[in-house]
């Protein structure tokens, strides 16, 4: 089965199939997707989604997994490689416990005051819906009085210990053409330096558990992410490869200096051939062998045959 392939569970009910297609196509293109609703009330829908490739797919279970994407969902998305077993059911999406499902979202207009829009009809009241009465209260004193600082850095350190975590808008950034030899440790400091991380992971195949080359990063700030994509874009890793940092896909809105920043013209990927330092030409093999014919020839792991030397004339 192709690495291609992902299950996204836990979606919720009141989420359809256009709903869907539009959040998994942040991530990739999509080839084929099979949607498999829930038809009893509660976030048990279910899908099979195929990327163009399997580095698609990767961002797609990186991004989806244990993250709450669709409002109103009573439990984070379980997302994972349709080739890959799930050996438990403890710290997936199927275990977390049920709270009331509802479409129902709060929102606060600029004077402060809060109002309520539902997902699925499009209503908008003022009045709080009684599905929201249930949840606890302690989500709605998370924005109440306080320093706003120490809100922050609480939650950055909250995100941090959850592991796998991302960042705010604008602040999460795919690195690829890593070596595969380098661990999260060496992936973390080559990017520490740029600012406060909150995750940085390797992307590793399920099976084998190797590297599949690339990995993600994200910081508390854009800010960070920024600087990260200047510095690392084009990043010589001396085994062949030059590093490749962009933003997150569906992210560039919200940090456009990013976006400018990795598309300025640099070296990426692996070192070809026709940038082999140290081949030249020489006499000896006779005219007519260019510089770029060797290294076609190294390429390939071939011998250039000489040719004879036009005989000199008295």
């Amino acid at each position: 089965m192709s690495d291609s392939k992902v299950f996204l569970g836990c979606i919720p009910h009141h989420v359809d199939e256009e709903a869907l297609r539009e959040e998994c196509e942040k991530q990739g293109t999509i080839k084929e997707m099979h949607y498999f609703g829930d038809q009893v009330g509660s976030d048990r829908g279910w899908a099979f989604i195929t990327y163009e490739d399997e580095t698609e797919a990767a961002v797609a279970v990186a991004m989806f997994n244990g993250q709450q994407i669709f409002p109103g969902s009573a439990r984070p998305l379980h997302c994972k490689f349709a080739n890959e077993k799930i050996t438990k059911i403890e710290g997936t999406g199927f275990e977390a416990p049920t709270k009331a499902v509802t479409p129902w979202q709060e929102f606060t207009t600029p004077e402060g005051k809060p109002y309520y829009f539902n997902s699925v009809t499009k209503e908008t009241r003022w009045e709080k819906p009684a599905e929201l009465n249930t949840a606890p209260a302690a989500a709605s004193a998370a924005t109440g009085s306080g320093s706003s600082t120490t809100a922050g850095n609480l939650a950055i350190a909250a995100a941090a210990a959850a592991g796998g975590s991302v960042g705010p808008m604008g602040a999460n950034i795919f690195v690829f053409h890593l070596p595969i030899n380098w661990t999260d440790e060496d992936f973390h400091a080559h990017f520490s330096p740029f600012g406060q991380l909150i995750s940085a992971r390797i992307q590793m195949d399920p099976n084998t558990k190797a590297s599949k080359g690339f990995g993600f990063v994200s910081y508390a700030s854009p800010q960070a992410a920024t600087m990260a994509i200047k510095g690392m874009n084009g990043f010589d890793t001396k085994q062949g490869k030059f590093l490749k940092v962009t933003i997150k896909k569906g992210e560039e809105q919200y940090n456009p200096d990013a976006v400018s920043a990795q598309n300025i013209p640099v070296t990426t990927g692996s070192a070809n051939a026709a940038n082999l330092t140290g081949i030249q030409p020489t006499v000896a093999l006779g005219p007519g062998v260019t510089q770029q014919a060797l290294a076609d020839a190294a390429a390939k792991g071939k011998v250039i045959e000489t040719t004879p030397m036009p005989a000199l004339t008295g």
